[in-house]
């Protein structure tokens, strides 16, 4: 078993982790079989069972459970290389793995990664996590290295998963790591011009929700001013609307979806965004000096109204692009 390689899948999911020897006392079968070791991570310890020589995958498995009854330990199937199948398989059964490729899974610590067997083209589109991302890191970074735990905690996306993401914005030519950190690899207002193309309106889908609907889902703060309406909030465009505009996101409004009265025909207009709008102060950073009303990210606006085709909204998403690189360039993008 190679602790030395365990230890640097660990490292690459910032997991803090200890491996070591362990003698066990079981049958002699056992011992000519499988190496074992224990894996210390997030306060649990877990036994470590690797093939001397690889064999069958379901009996590896069915002696693994064995084992795990007689040592009364959660054990983790130590692989070299796991192919899509086997390990669609695994998880199918809910055992627990980790290979030297990365791949992992460890329920007991909610962790799961599955690296991508297939090659991504620099053309190819961004999922709509990956947007969500790459939009909190452009606004809320203000030098050029990155702080993982602030990102984590705006996108509420794990540092394990970051980790994930980041790698394949590296691979892109967006980032480099140095000293353990991820970094800019590019002036910001550079990428946004590259990403542009694999970026696209987050609105999943356009409902009409009553002023009651409304009011509890704003109390709950679980919307952000979106459209004409947040665009006028910092432009010469007019808010002349007796009802608002609102985006939430698929995950939130799915939570809430059978309580929302259906076939309305005259409210709010509610967008259901593929991801959570990213938050941004926008007096902080000042777009405009004060107010109550918490809008959508300026990006994430900016997807929304590009293509729509009205000369006057044309010339205000176009002095709002202006506004999103003069920030991008800025040292207190917030």
């Amino acid at each position: 078993m190679d602790f030395a390689k365990i230890n640097n899948v660990m490292r690459a999911f910032h997991f803090e982790a200890q491996i070591q020897q362990i003698d066990l006392d079981l049958p002699i079968i056992f011992q000519k079989r499988y190496e074992f070791s224990t894996l210390t991570v997030k306060n649990k310890v877990f036994l470590l069972v690797k093939e001397k020589r690889p064999g069958s995958l379901d009996n590896f498995v069915k002696q693994a459970q064995a084992i795990q009854k007689q040592v009364d330990k959660d054990v983790i199937l130590v692989f070299n290389k796991l192919s899509d199948e086997q390990k669609k398989k695994l998880l199918q059964i809910g055992a627990s793995y980790i290979d030297y490729q990365e791949n992992t899974f460890i329920p007991q610590i909610g962790f799961l990664f599955s690296k991508a067997s297939e090659k991504f083209e620099p053309s190819d589109p961004l999922s709509p996590t990956e947007q969500m991302l790459l939009i909190a890191l452009l606004l809320h970074t203000p030098d050029l290295i990155i702080d993982l735990v602030e990102i984590s905690l705006i996108t509420r996306l794990s540092i394990p998963s970051l980790y994930r993401y980041l790698k394949a914005f590296k691979a892109r030519g967006w980032l480099h790591n140095k000293q353990k950190t991820y970094q800019f690899a590019k002036p910001k207002q550079m990428i946004f011009e590259e990403v542009k193309s694999l970026i696209k309106d987050p609105i999943r889908e356009v409902l009409v929700i009553s002023d009651k609907d409304f009011q509890q889902l704003y109390n709950e703060g679980a919307l952000k001013m979106t459209y004409l309406q947040a665009l006028s909030q910092f432009s010469m465009l007019a808010d002349s609307e007796n009802y608002g505009s609102y985006a939430i996101s698929k995950k939130r409004y799915k939570r809430i979806e059978k309580e929302i009265q259906q076939n309305i025909f005259q409210g709010h207009r509610l967008e259901i965004w593929n991801y959570e709008p990213v938050p941004f102060d926008y007096i902080k950073n000042n777009w405009f000096e004060n107010g109550d009303v918490i809008l959508v990210d300026p990006i994430s606006l900016y997807l929304t109204l590009k293509d729509v085709e009205d000369p006057r909204i044309e010339e205000e998403v176009e002095m709002l692009e202006d506004k999103i690189i003069n920030i991008l360039g800025e040292k207190n993008a917030s």
